[in-house]
């Protein structure tokens, strides 16, 4: 019986060894955000799978959507920066939803970048208004409307340029936003 239990593991280890130069995967050592390991390890319990399993997956979809972004320059040119300014100078993990979804192709993922000045024309404007009300002072206020127009035009004419192919995937949207201007 002994001779056979020995047996039996020196075949199993035999398999395992084969399983393990077919899979032909090794080791990655690098620092990632605690966030990211967090998550990961909440994504194996999820699935109940091993966290190098869900780590792979994650590294995979990512290049994909990555390979994808390259075939574009001015994309790549996005990103680059993105990857100096955030992840290389920051060591943050908090990306824009424009540069998750930046390797998707269409041109959703653009306008969400074309939509990022507008934002900021807007506080800046409505920071404005707070500041004209204490000084009385507008030409404060005059410059971040001239410039709240300028990205406000600049986004039409954007939108106006491009076809948002993502809208003929069948998806439809039937919420309506409405822009709170008391806050």
């Amino acid at each position: 019986m002994n001779l056979l239990g020995v047996l039996k593991k020196k075949y199993d280890n035999i398999i395992r060894q084969r399983d393990v130069e077919l899979r032909k995967r090794r080791q990655l050592n690098m620092n990632i955000d605690v966030r990211l390991i967090d998550l990961l390890k909440r994504l194996a319990a999820e699935f109940t799978v091993p966290r190098d399993i869900v780590g792979e997956h994650v590294l995979e979809t990512g290049c994909y959507y990555l390979t994808r972004t390259m075939e574009n320059k001015e994309n790549t040119k996005i990103l680059r920066q993105h990857l100096i300014n955030v992840h290389l100078i920051d060591n943050g993990v908090d990306d824009s939803e424009f540069t998750l979804r930046i390797g998707e192709g269409g041109d959703i993922s653009k306008l969400l970048i074309q939509v990022q000045p507008v934002i900021r024309s807007w506080r800046a404007f409505r920071h404005a208004l707070v500041i004209t009300k204490k000084t009385g002072n507008f030409a404060y206020l005059d410059r971040c409307e001239k410039q709240l127009v300028q990205s406000v035009v600049g986004l039409a004419l954007w939108i106006e340029n491009h076809h948002l192919d993502e809208a003929d995937s069948g998806e439809t949207n039937d919420r309506q936003y409405e822009v709170d201007v008391d806050s």
